[in-house]
């Protein structure tokens, strides 16, 4: 038993969950704008994912928290290293044009931690635009970036998915902000600091049904894809309500995370039952 707490304290810790939630979120688009092949961009979504969320998480920890990881570090720096040169190996396998979107999502994450402005601040420490940089990195990686390696242009229902994927990762942030309001710094003025937990869960639904509204607008609109978007909505606001500042484990670092795993699980059997 002590054995698989520790591989799964390893899965959470070295973001191999996260970087199966991007994935799962990159297959969605892939779904749902009918891409056959992109393996490659998957592999390179996860390989990137793993590298560029250690990077954010340890670069900047504190000597008591490596201490507290100590057992799985050197696995996590191998494994973090070993992502970082095979989405070198694969980014090589892209088109010019997909690379060149790639990189200001690339340039947002390593700005994210890496101080930029003359008082020795990074991007994450900006008053209240955090959770919106989050959005914007995610967006990118999971909507814009492979249509364009897939099908090299936008039309407008990908422009209404890049903003439903932006408000749901906003929605999906939240129960990490009130997770951590009583440790982030009030200069952050995150939006639980601002006005609320309650508040926070109104301004997440409302977001939400902004979310499923949205849907309802696209030229090209399946049933597979209303029922599936209800249920994920469904799915989010019962995660975002049930969150409290005081709550299990890995109720963020694995439920929370793993709702866009359940969406691209939904899609799956919908498909299999409709198409």
């Amino acid at each position: 038993m002590e054995t698989l707490k520790s591989i799964f304290r390893f899965y959470i810790n070295s973001s191999i969950h996260v970087a199966l939630a991007i994935c799962a979120l990159v297959s969605i688009t892939f779904i749902k704008f009918e891409v056959a092949n992109g393996n490659t961009f998957l592999f390179l979504s996860f390989l990137g994912t793993v590298a560029a969320y250690n990077f954010v998480k340890y670069s900047n920890v504190s000597k008591l928290y490596h201490k507290r990881l100590a057992k799985s570090m050197k696995g996590i720096r191998i494994l973090t290293w070993l992502s970082l040169v095979f989405f070198v190996y694969f980014a090589f396998k892209m088109s010019f044009k997909t690379v060149l979107y790639m990189i200001p999502f690339v340039i947002l994450t390593i700005f994210y931690v890496i101080p930029i402005f003359p008082n020795k601040n990074n991007l994450r420490s900006l008053a209240g635009v955090k959770i919106f940089i989050i959005g914007v990195v995610w967006t990118g990686i999971t909507v814009v970036v492979p249509i364009i390696y897939a099908k090299g242009s936008m039309n407008f229902d990908l422009l209404i998915e890049t903003i439903q994927r932006f408000l749901f990762v906003i929605v999906m942030m939240l129960p990490f902000e009130i997770r951590d309001l009583e440790y982030d710094a009030s200069a952050l003025e995150t939006i639980p600091q601002t006005i609320g937990v309650t508040r926070t869960k109104v301004f997440g639904s409302i977001l939400l049904v902004v979310f499923l509204l949205l849907t309802a607008i696209k030229n090209t609109l399946s049933s597979i894809e209303i029922l599936s978007t209800i249920l994920i909505t469904t799915i989010s606001l019962l995660f975002l309500w049930g969150t409290d500042k005081e709550q299990s484990k890995y109720y963020c670092s694995f439920w929370v995370e793993s709702v866009p795993i359940m969406w691209f699980l939904i899609l799956l059997i919908l498909q299999s039952l409709f198409s």
